[in-house]
């Protein structure tokens, strides 16, 4: 590939979404991450730890990486790649006498417990959190919300929120929370909780969140598409090496017309609808299985075999050595355009306060 291959790749408008966002063909996909590094950027001890110069580019790290090693130190794993999620999961449900289940299970509590010692000296949050610490098993997003989390400046927005408000039909996340169904009942939306592709664990799942053929989302009535499993399921979990090598072998399988773990309405909306990709980090093991499993069903689903429809990504490189960045950045680029994305440089609440704004500019000579 040519330099001038890499033309076009980075887009300066998000103009080109505003007609398929209007006719509903726009999907965003939700990182976990998303809003894990939201809440914990008011944590005073990884702000120090972020704000520390790295010697060599691939320790730049994010707040959910460096978050991944307090808890590594936490369980005493005892590998250097201690930020790595995937691998620090795998290690604690190996070394667990617990059960899968509950290994996972203790990484969720490992955040409320860390949230909740944020919070244990502030006058107005004692009772909530003595009273959180006597619950078995609280959620983390109602723990979150509970404790005023996240925090925005005067001025901003939640994105969660914005994204809530546009008029999309399917939302796809891979948050093991629901702060999503949280955020467009605020928006007097009533969410469908979906999980989809999840063969495991199924047994005491709400019938809700089971996947519907019969269901179509509308924009009162959108689906969330929880592809990771959700915390109130802690076996549907998809947080190990192991747990993202089985969901790729079961989403292979769910491909069949018959699996009623793949619900009609996703069938054509995830082969044909522009993807914006929201939170993710190319090293991570939930981008790249995530991005293997879109990618073989765009492939499997296009017409005559052709390449699927150009796809959207909001990405930070999170770039501070700046001998590498130029290299790392036509790197990142040709990776995404040989696979059909199209690359916008942003952090996440920046790229959705500007998606909002295009759109609300889009719609204001039709009000």
């Amino acid at each position: 590939m040519s330099d001038d291959d890499d033309e076009g790749v980075v887009l300066d408008s998000l103009d080109y979404l505003m007609q398929p966002l209007d006719g509903g063909s726009v999907i965003p996909v939700i990182s976990n991450s998303f809003r894990i590094e939201q809440i914990f950027r008011e944590d005073d001890e990884l702000i120090a730890l972020m704000s520390e110069a790295p010697q060599f580019f691939d320790e730049v790290l994010t707040f959910d990486q460096q978050l991944t090693k307090k808890w590594a130190k936490l369980i005493k794993y005892p590998m250097s790649d201690d930020h790595n999620l995937a691998r620090v999961a795998q290690y604690q449900q190996v070394k667990s006498d617990v059960g899968a289940a509950a290994a996972r299970q203790q990484y969720i509590k490992f955040l409320i417990d860390r949230l909740l010692k944020l919070n244990e000296n502030r006058e107005e949050f004692k009772d909530k959190v003595a009273g959180f610490r006597k619950s078995p098993n609280p959620l983390f997003s109602k723990v979150a919300t509970e404790l005023e989390y996240p925090k925005f400046e005067d001025g901003f927005e939640d994105p969660l929120r914005l994204l809530a408000k546009l008029p999309l039909r399917i939302y796809i996340t891979t948050s093991y929370s629901d702060f999503l169904e949280r955020a467009l009942i605020a928006e007097n939306k009533t969410p469908i909780t979906q999980l989809c592709f999840c063969k495991f664990g199924k047994t005491n799942i709400k019938a809700d969140y089971l996947p519907k053929s019969d269901f179509a989302p509308t924009v009162e009535n959108p689906a969330v598409v929880h592809l990771f499993g959700l915390e109130d399921y802690p076996s549907t979990l998809v947080l190990s090496e192991d747990d993202h090598v089985n969901f790729l072998l079961n989403a292979v399988d769910a491909l069949d017309p018959k699996a009623i773990e793949y619900p009609s309405y996703l069938r054509g909306a995830l082969s044909e609808s522009t993807l914006l990709l929201l939170g993710y980090h190319v090293s991570g093991w939930d981008f790249r299985t995530l991005f293997r499993f879109i990618s073989k069903i765009r492939k499997t689903e296009s017409m005559d075999g052709d390449v699927a429809p150009s796809m959207a990504i909001q990405f930070k490189p999170s770039l501070e050595i700046k001998d590498n960045e130029t290299l790392s950045i036509k790197y990142l680029e040709r990776y995404f355009i040989k696979r059909n994305f199209r690359v916008r440089w942003n952090s996440t609440d920046s790229f959705v306060y500007e998606l909002w704004n295009t759109w609300s500019m889009y719609k204001e000579p039709q009000s």
